[in-house]
């Protein structure tokens, strides 16, 4: 069962991993740093929680219904 729009204005949900210092680009990007789904942490950490995420597919959570 597909959620949320579709199309290519459709939100995508998937997974984002953010390394160090780099979460400035989450906000350039308008993604909130708490939001579900979104990892940042070190290279080793933030890659095995991203592994888990993109497990799943998309991060539903996140997405508008």
């Amino acid at each position: 069962m597909r959620r949320g729009r579709t199309g290519p204005r459709a939100p995508h949900a998937k997974a984002i991993g953010v390394v160090g210092g780099a979460s400035a680009v989450l906000e350039a990007a308008g993604v909130s740093a708490g939001a579900p789904g979104v990892v940042i942490d070190d290279a080793g950490p933030a890659l095995a929680a991203l592994q888990e995420l993109l497990a799943g597919h998309r991060v539903w959570e996140r997405s508008p219904a």
